[in-house]
């Protein structure tokens, strides 16, 4: 007995420990996992048996030969346009390394392969070649500030440190750099009149660091205070009011708050509000939104954003200004004085021997319309201020690339048999790599994937829902690519029959709590999907508490299995009121709030829950209807909508579409705080089947896994899980992540 005990206590002891093991947005976390896929960085090897060599010596007279290469990718394209493609088994175009500054590399349907001559352009392998749409600016051209009534809007300690140059030395102009167009995922500048959609502005990048825009506060946020007017957003007054037609009116009425007097001194020293900018996230955390000061009156301490926000306001709602000249005081921040064609850069170190880079073109770095078998290998693509690979077209490989400092996503393919692989995406403004195709009609497959890339960083502009990788079609897959460090989510997608397998997720939904690492939502006609074996660990920060995996607002017919999910703070799987999903055996450790929770918001909103939308007539039903469910080709491929009733008069029938039925919940291994599965709604409970399930305290980490407390989390042989759950499969997390 006394062994026993202190068994038990040495258990608490190392539990107590192993929860100590990194800071977290939750009171303790546990050891992070070690043990997914090691990704070893292949050797880059030289290209000597090209067909046609391109240089930054070369000239585009010359023949294409390694002895005399072409200046330029476009001639080689252009001389591949009048081969005789049959004559070859295929056509390799080397770069050789250097920076080629380009407004876009094109390629069109005469420029493809075929599948017998394939055709690719390749990096030679003899260093960095970098496909750049701005431009490198050396650091020892920047100057210290003389000029007094400059320097007198600067705080003493900026005096010092600010440098500046003349964009018109390097030849930009003000229609290299444009203006500033709004940002955030949820902006409501379309309903106004004026030039306030469009590229982003031009950016700065040092040393491959995206810098920040002269900003108040430095770091964190200002908090909105008194409301005194809130404007006219589309749901200005809740969901349940939203305004009819909102899109159409022009201009709609802005809201206003009151600040405080240490604010409202601070920006009564403001030379100017001219193209002062505010960025917040005025309601909900899932949606950013930017817009000039509208007014604003020092004597009445009253704040008007031009642009209302869409969703109405509320007190306490985190916001910065930025672009303020006088708020250029910290290091790594910067100014362009649009009027004059000035930079101004607060450096963050040495400046001299800084790699300074200012993106400028807004057309993609390399853009393919119509385009077939074509492979682009070991390039850099940066310095735009749109997507940096555009692809449209089929049996397109982008391997071994860069992606970096761009504006919107990194990689965009749509069609068939794409492939997009080992590439790092990093430093965008939107997301990473978006996938789209296949035939929703038959049901067939579009086969483009995104496989062992290394994407971080992103999402640095706008600031939700821009992923690491969206899926849309259908049959289109996400495997094996480790993905961290964003503010929003992971991994979402549109569409049927998409896989997501094998991606080590950790440290997103940094900014935000209604959301989730991998998420989807709002239909009920996107069925087939799987998600598999994915780790997926240490979310949110700063007391923000997301979701693991989230099927949103009654998405159904979703299988989940396999995964693994670590220090969650909110919920593991979040089962927003959908049918027919199929969710066993993964594993959820550390979830505080809640390992599951499966929820009946789209019935209720048949009786005045906040779920509207599955009353009859609304999006979802229309979603529905338009969709092709009743064909013999989707009621074969998804027999559940064979019983898929629409009947108003019958909505206790667990086949009528908003109710939570028919769903498996079964053989999952839990294991946090509480001992508890989460929250089963009522009708969840009563329509699906929840049972089987492995439940326990963290106490048992030691009885369950091999090592928790230094990370390992594979099973043990002996494992306890195996008394409840006899069939439980362990997972391979050695095969999770790049390979």
């Amino acid at each position: 007995m006394f062994m026993k005990i202190i068994s038990f206590i040495l258990s608490l002891i190392i539990t107590f420990l192993s929860l100590l093991g990194s800071s977290a947005p939750q009171k303790y976390r546990v050891k992070a996992p070690v043990g997914a896929g090691e990704y070893t960085q292949k050797e880059s090897a030289i290209i000597d048996n090209a067909d046609f060599y391109v240089s930054p010596a070369g000239d585009d007279e010359n023949d294409g030969s390694f002895e005399n290469p072409f200046a330029t990718i476009e001639k080689a394209r252009d001389t591949i346009r009048g081969l005789d493609k049959s004559a070859y088994d295929g056509i390799t175009v080397a770069v050789m390394a250097g920076e080629y500054r380009t407004d876009g590399l094109k390629f069109t349907a005469e420029d493809s392969g075929t599948e017998s001559c394939p055709i690719t352009y390749c990096a030679y392998g003899d260093g960095e070649v970098a496909l750049n749409g701005g431009i490198s600016i050396s650091g020892d051209k920047f100057k210290k500030i003389t000029d007094k009534n400059t320097l007198s809007r600067l705080s003493k300690k900026a005096q010092k440190n600010v440098v500046y140059l003349s964009l018109s030395d390097f030849g930009i102009t003000a229609k290299d750099y444009g203006i500033i167009h709004a940002i955030g995922t949820y902006h409501t500048a379309a309903q106004y009149d004026g030039d306030y959609v469009g590229n982003l502005y031009c950016e700065l990048f040092v040393n491959d660091k995206r810098q920040t825009i002269a900003r108040y506060p430095n770091d964190g946020w200002l908090k909105t205070e008194k409301v005194i007017k809130t404007g006219l957003g589309q749901e200005s007054n809740g969901s349940l009011t939203a305004v009819p037609d909102w899109t159409s009116i022009r201009n709609p009425e802005s809201d206003v708050y009151e600040v405080s007097k240490s604010l409202a001194k601070r920006i009564s020293k403001w030379e100017t509000l001219d193209d002062v900018w505010m960025f917040g996230f005025f309601k909900y955390d899932w949606a950013d939104a930017s817009s000039p000061i509208g007014y604003f009156d020092a004597e009445k301490r009253e704040l008007s954003p031009k642009f209302v926000s869409r969703y109405g306001t509320k007190v306490g709602a985190p916001y910065y200004f930025f672009n303020v000249f006088e708020e250029l005081d910290n290091e790594g921040e910067w100014y362009l004085d649009r009027d004059n064609g000035l930079l101004y850069v607060y450096p963050d170190g040495d400046i001299k021997n800084a790699v300074v880079d200012l993106s400028l073109s807004t057309q993609n770095i390399i853009k393919c319309t119509n385009t077939n078998y074509l492979t682009f290998d070991g390039f850099t693509a940066k310095g735009t201020r749109s997507d940096a690979i555009n692809i449209k077209g089929n049996n397109i490989t982008v391997k071994n690339c860069v992606v970096k400092n761009v504006a919107d996503y990194g990689i965009v393919a749509e069609g068939y048999n794409n492939f997009i692989s080992e590439n790092e995406i990093t430093r965008t403004g939107r997301g990473g790599i978006v996938l789209t195709g296949g035939d929703r009609e038959t049901l067939t497959n579009g086969n483009n994937v995104a496989d062992n890339n290394l994407i971080h960083d992103w999402s640095e502009i706008f600031q939700t829902y821009q992923p690491a990788v969206t899926l849309d079609g259908v049959g289109n897959i996400c495997s094996h690519n480790e993905i961290f460090n964003s503010p929003h989510e992971a991994i979402t997608y549109r569409g049927n029959n998409h896989i997501m397998e094998y991606n080590l997720i950790h440290d997103v939904c940094l900014l935000s709590d209604d959301a989730g690492a991998i998420y989807s939502g709002r239909r009920w006609d996107w069925y087939g999907n799987i998600i598999r074996y994915n780790m997926i660990y240490n979310l949110g920060s700063d007391g923000h508490r997301p979701d693991g995996i989230y099927m949103d607002d009654a998405l159904s017919g979703q299988t989940i299995y396999g995964n693994i999910l670590i220090n969650v703070p909110k919920i593991g799987i979040h089962l927003g009121g959908g049918r027919d999903h199929d969710v066993r055996n993964n594993i959820i450790i550390n979830t505080p709030d809640r390992p599951f929770s499966y929820d009946q918001r789209a019935i209720d909103g048949l009786d005045g829950g906040w779920y509207v939308y599955a009353v009859k007539d609304s999006f979802m039903w229309t979603n529905l209807y338009s969709s092709p469910w009743q064909s013999e080709a989707w009621q074969n491929a998804f027999p559940q909508y064979k019983h898929l009733s629409d009947n108003f008069d019958d909505v206790e029938n667990p086949d009528f579409a908003p109710n939570p039925a028919y769903s498996k919940v079964k053989g999952n291994l839990i294991v946090n705080v509480k001992g508890d599965i989460g929250y089963i709604s009522e009708k969840a409970e009563k329509f699906s089947d929840i049972d089987n399930n492995g439940i326990y305290k963290l106490t048992k980490l030691q009885k369950i896994f091999n090592a928790p407390e230094k990370g390992d989390y594979t099973l043990k042989d002996n494992s306890i899980v195996y008394e409840l759950i006899p069939d439980f499969e362990a997972i391979s997390i050695s095969q999770i992540g790049r390979y």
